[in-house]
């Protein structure tokens, strides 16, 4: 499994004042046209040999609040031995100083390098910047759910029989009215914390369409110094995903789009797996309490709380034969 994270901590930065162009770099295990960099400033660069880098049309430079993207540079490169070597690149360079954002940019690039593979063209090195940007961007953006509801989400995903299947059919935007979908099949994940097992829900979710399936997932998620990170889930999800890049690049934008700009306090929040592994619970949404569904003329977007202690959970039996989501998820 690619991790740039641990390559990059091996890598010495160069000595060299503060505003001068340099850096070191190493080959990447299993990507070897490819280098993976750090600057004077300890600051992380990912540099891409590109197929048709002497091309006359050449992708427009991009510089925003913690990256630039640099294409076909002309670069003399230092090794960790004391050489040098000289080669053209397009480097997308990490400029932010924080060092949770240096991270989660070494997250991001290593599902970019695995999308790109070894001999990327001037064009698939574009398109995988185009969606590097929509990450960094959505960093900036207010947070579209709490870290606690990303986190049981991820949990679900990390803890299913099947999470490529999960992953596929994760919402692409966090304001869906259900978390994951696939053909008629739908399961909404809603976290507790204390001793109740309660939960908001609008009227449309405890009431889907007719011939639509719908499983709720609840959890209970509790702060602890040991648990385990929305980061630590990440990684336990992409031991499974057998190198999918199509499936590696949703999970981390949903997980971008989902954060915002919470994701410093993401890292730092750790919960606590053994309770929510005890706590899983699946219910159909005919049986959670709900308010009469045939509401006034002109009266819509009801949310309400039900406290689900009393609910019946499902029978898993009855859905093991079942293909798709609820199979997947079930276990």
């Amino acid at each position: 499994m690619l991790n740039l994270i641990e390559s990059f901590q091996s890598i010495k930065a160069i000595s060299a004042p503060a505003d001068e162009d340099r850096f070191s770099a190493i080959l990447i295990s299993g990507y070897e046209p490819h280098r993976l960099g750090k600057d004077a400033l300890g600051r992380p660069l990912l540099l891409i040999s590109v197929l048709d880098a002497t091309s006359q049309r050449q992708p427009t430079p991009i510089d925003l609040e913690h990256l630039t993207v640099l294409y076909n540079q002309t670069c003399r490169v230092s090794r960790s031995d004391g050489t040098f070597e000289e080669g053209r690149f397009a480097i997308i360079h990490c400029t932010g100083e924080d060092p949770t954002l240096q991270i989660y940019f070494l997250r991001v690039a290593s599902t970019i390098l695995i999308s790109l593979k070894n001999r990327p063209t001037q064009f698939d090195v574009a398109h995988a910047m185009d969606l590097f940007i929509e990450l960094f961007r959505a960093m900036t953006k207010p947070s579209r759910k709490s870290v606690q509801g990303l986190w049981a989400e991820l949990f679900l995903i990390a803890q299913s029989r099947q999470p490529a299947i999960l992953v596929n059919a994760w919402h692409t935007l966090p304001e869906d009215r259900y978390d994951f979908a696939i053909d008629d099949q739908r399961i909404e994940v809603k976290s507790f914390s204390g001793s109740i097992r309660q939960h908001h829900f609008s009227l449309e979710q405890l009431h889907p369409p007719e011939g639509v399936k719908t499983l709720v997932a609840s959890v209970l998620v509790e702060h602890s110094q040991t648990g385990e990170s929305i980061a630590d889930l990440r990684e336990k999800i992409q031991t499974h995903l057998n190198g999918d890049s199509d499936l590696l690049l949703n999970l981390d934008k949903v997980i971008a789009l989902t954060l915002g700009d919470g994701w410093q306090q993401a890292d730092e929040a750790c919960f606590d797996q053994w309770l929510a592994e005890e706590s899983l619970a699946f219910f159909e949404t005919a049986a959670i309490p709900s308010v009469n569904p045939n509401l006034p003329s002109g009266v819509s977007g009801v949310r309400f709380r039900s406290d689900l202690t009393e609910t019946p959970t499902v029978e898993i039996s009855r859905y093991n034969a079942e293909d798709g989501l609820f199979h997947a998820a079930l276990c």
